[in-house]
């Protein structure tokens, strides 16, 4: 075997090259190219086999991964994988417009309180029997938190994969943009959801987190009230390197805090001031690094953490219910909600595909949550599978002709209504 340092160099570009080849693969197939590189990195862990060491405390390195994948390598592909998501949330808020969203409140705010009301009846439903059948939920976690912390897991939309979904479609349009605004707003709830889950569930826990999250959006605010100020021009370079610092900041404080290393990145991302300077040098000098190699990385990360064979004969009916019922009631109640606010068919059709793709943010909340011990592998498990099939189910319940709307201001039949 290479020594530790070479092999997690070699882990970090063999990810990256099986996660561009599942891409190439699905992208032939005319499905977005991200549903491929999450299918092969996810099909390239199952093939080796187990998980990494510690994911259930004690537990042994299963297969080939303790001798591909030393400590070493472990630690690098989690410090790139980590920095990757950071970096894609920051590109992903830097796409999202304010001034836009406080346009469409009424629309935005429907599909929001749908889509999270709809996965917390499924998780008040399927929580106490999973409970009951025994297996899913850890010693000593709270049936309210286990509850708080599955629907907040179903719930949250992988808005880095939905939008990369829109970009490989060039689906630049104010429908697009609404579905980007939605999906901030429905994974922000969840992840504040996750924190308070493993903050033990209950109302002083909610208290809590509500504390720390209002602490941490003051000095957000403060901050970025005096970086942009005119006192701060700085050329592209700089720029570049103070949003990055901003946004891994903003990611440690926020996982010390909330628990979540991504709310902050994404605000910063939203805070960039859009078509400026700063917007496109760091889409320029990261968009691609992160995009084909950073983010597929995380993928790699996630799948290290999985091992699919936790679903045994006793786990897989209510795995596969649980999957079938996520992914059956999210695009049908999206739909519903955009129909509600006055969208055409096909767009509403296309709103619904993209707000059911759980992707990576399912997966990234899932990990935090089986991290800090409020779920177990198996379950891990099973939301894994909820957002990787939800994401390879994206391209073929998008509409194939849909663009959506082109320009800025949605036709008056597809507005939503004044509220």
């Amino acid at each position: 075997m290479p020594p530790d340092g070479l092999l997690a160099v070699l882990d970090v570009a063999a990810i990256a090259v099986v996660a561009y080849l599942g891409g190439l693969l699905m992208q032939s197939l005319g499905q977005p190219r991200i549903a491929g590189e999450m299918a092969a990195v996810f099909a390239a862990g199952l093939l080796l086999g187990g998980q990494i060491a510690d994911v259930v405390p004690g537990q042994q390195a299963g297969g080939r991964i303790a001798d591909l994948f030393p400590d070493m390598a472990v630690a690098v592909v989690t410090v790139v994988g980590g920095l990757g998501l950071i970096l894609y949330m920051l590109l992903v808020g830097i796409t999202i417009d304010p001034e836009r969203m406080r346009q469409r409140a009424g629309a935005i705010a429907l599909l929001t309180v749908s889509a999270i009301g709809s996965m917390v009846l499924l998780a008040l439903v399927g929580g106490p029997l999973l409970v009951a059948a025994g297996g899913w939920k850890p010693a000593g976690v709270s049936d309210g938190a286990f509850i708080i912390a599955l629907a907040a897991a179903l719930a949250a939309n992988g808005v880095p994969i939905v939008a990369r979904i829109l970009e490989d479609r060039a689906m630049s349009s104010a429908v697009g943009a609404i579905v980007i605004d939605a999906a901030t707003c429905i994974t922000g709830l969840a992840l504040i959801g996750a924190a308070v889950a493993i903050d033990g569930g209950d109302v002083p826990a909610g208290g809590r987190v509500a504390l720390r999250a209002s602490v941490g959006l003051l000095v957000l605010a403060l901050v970025l009230a005096v970086v942009r100020s005119r006192r701060f021009a700085v050329g592209p370079a700089v720029a570049v390197a103070g949003a990055v610092a901003l946004a891994v900041l903003s990611g440690v404080a926020g996982d010390a805090l909330l628990s979540s290393l991504l709310i902050g990145p994404l605000a910063i991302g939203v805070a960039v001031r859009k078509g400026g300077a700063t917007a496109l040098a760091v889409e320029r000098c990261l968009g691609l690094l992160v995009r084909r190699v950073m983010l597929p990385v995380f993928l790699g990360l996630a799948a290290l953490h999985t091992d699919l064979r936790e679903l045994g004969a006793d786990a897989l009916a209510p795995a596969l219910a649980l999957l079938a019922m996520a992914i059956a009631i999210k695009p049908v109640v999206a739909y519903a909600a955009a129909r509600a606010a006055g969208f055409a068919v096909a767009d509403a059709r296309a709103i619904g595909a993209l707000l059911q793709c759980g992707g990576v943010m399912t997966i990234a909340i899932s990990l935090d949550l089986l991290d800090a011990h409020v779920i177990d592998a198996r379950l891990h498990a099973t939301l894994t599978l909820v957002g990787l099939v939800s994401t390879i189910a994206a391209g073929p319940l998008l509409p194939r002709t849909w663009v959506g709307t082109t320009d800025g201001v949605m036709p008056a039949k597809h507005r939503e209504p004044q509220i």
